[in-house]
Parts: C-alpha cells; sequence; structure tokens
C-alpha cells in the first residue's frame, strides 16, 4: 500500500501497476491487529466496494499518529482523515486492536487493513527535512496531517518508475501491516485504483471530540459517501 499510496499522488497510475508488480516486496507483519469479529461492523463485497485503512505512525516505538486512508466506493478517489494528536475518542494508541474497535465505533465503518509506520521514514524523504535526531528528540511536533503531507510534497515530484522503485524500496523497512495485505492484495488494489489522479485525494483533520451530530454525520459520510470529501463535514 505505501507505494500505491506514493504513484497516486504523483499521479503515475499509468506506471502504477506494472511497477508495483515488479518491484512489490512483502511488508513485515503486525500481529493479531483486529478486535474479535462479532464486534465488528461489515465490510462491502463489491469488487470496487469502499476499502479503510487505518493507518498508525510511531516514533521511538511509540504511537504517536492516526489516520483512515478512506479508498472511496468506485475506487475513484482517496481521502485521508487524520486524527489530532490530542484526540479524546481513542483511548490508547499502544493497544492497537482496542484502537480499531474504537475507530470502528466511532465510524460505523470496518477497517478492512491496518498499517503501523516508523515516522523516522521521513528521513527518506527529501520534502521531509528531517533527521533521526529531530524525530528522537521531539516526535510530537509530527502530527498525522504534517506526515502525510510532507508525503504528498514528497511523491509529487517522483515521475520515474525507477525513482518509484527505489522510494518504495527505501520505505518499505519502516512499515508493517496485517496478514491480509500481502503482495496480491497490494497488486489487486492498485489494478483498482490505477485511475485515482491527484485531484482525487484530498485529506481533513477530525476533531478532538464527536457529538452526537458529528458522529452522526461521520457515519453517514462512510455509509452514503457523502459529502464527497470528509472536510466538509467540519467547515
Amino acid at each position: 500500500m505505501w507505494v500505491i499510496v506514493l504513484a497516486l499522488f504523483a499521479g503515475a497510475a499509468w506506471f502504477a501497476f506494472n511497477t508495483i508488480r515488479a518491484s512489490v516486496q512483502p511488508l513485515g507483519e503486525l500481529a493479531d491487529p483486529f478486535p474479535e469479529e462479532e464486534s465488528r461492523p461489515e465490510g462491502s463485497d463489491e469488487a470496487r466496494g469502499p476499502v479503510n485503512f487505518l493507518v498508525f505512525g510511531q516514533a521511538q516505538s511509540t504511537p504517536q499518529t492516526l489516520s483512515i486512508f478512506h479508498l472511496a466506493d468506485g475506487r475513484r478517489r482517496i481521502d485521508i482523515l487524520n486524527f489530532p494528536q490530542d484526540t479524546t475518542e481513542i483511548s490508547d494508541l499502544e493497544d492497537i486492536p482496542g484502537t480499531v474497535e474504537e475507530v470502528e465505533t466511532l465510524t460505523d465503518a470496518r477497517m478492512e487493513h491496518v498499517m503501523l509506520w516508523d515516522l523516522e521514514f521521513l528521513v527518506e524523504l527529501e520534502a521531509g527535512q528531517v533527521s533521526p535526531e529531530e524525530i528522537a528528540m521531539d516526535p510530537d511536533m509530527y502530527d498525522a496531517d504534517t506526515v502525510w503531507t510532507t508525503v504528498l510534497e514528497e511523491a509529487l515530484n517522483v515521475r520515474d518508475p525507477g525513482q518509484l522503485n527505489s522510494l518504495a524500496s527505501a520505505l518499505t523497512p519502516y512499515v508493517t501491516a496485517d496478514a491480509q495485505l500481502n503482495t496480491g492484495r497490494i497488486t489487486d488494489l492498485a489494478r483498482s485504483i490505477r485511475h485515482v489522479s491527484p485531484e482525487n485525494v484530498a485529506s481533513c483533520m477530525l476533531p478532538a471530540e464527536f457529538d452526537v451530530v458529528t458522529q452522526d454525520a461521520l457515519q453517514r459520510y462512510f455509509e452514503e459517501g457523502t459529502p464527497r470529501w470528509c472536510a466538509e463535514l467540519f467547515d
């Protein structure tokens, strides 16, 4: 999924599939990242139905950021929903299955995949302009919106398949994921979203607290796909 995101952000859909098929490497595996199945919402069984990734970012082995990567129904757009670091909706980012359960309860949407990124991957990005020492000294400065904005800025400069291969290989050691996110699944997802353009990728920052009205609106967003972008929920 890391190379899918970069390929999409780069507007490189025309070569993304072949690049991924040729270069994808197995990701490190997260052990038991999901809660008990009976407590989870149903996902879509449509071939091009929506898919949600719950994405953790950690610094110095401590979870720091939390985002939902939402591949919308039809696979023509991607919305990144970032939780603020001081969110009161999640009780313990150290507990990955518990966090998945809390996010699924909040959104009433199934998180089909879970990814954990070491924020030191920013060292590999020229746009990051950060050293490992800076991350170690002040990991809190990297909120989710800053992290993925940095990825966007870097990936937009990637225009060559060789560069994309190199960047994907450099980032692989920094990411682990659920066992279902294997090379076959990544390739299938890449094929299904190869027509997404940079104009159809957006992000928003979720509120720290949800009242009944905003939570209902968020759940309708995942269920119905409206409004088009999550940022419109909180204007």
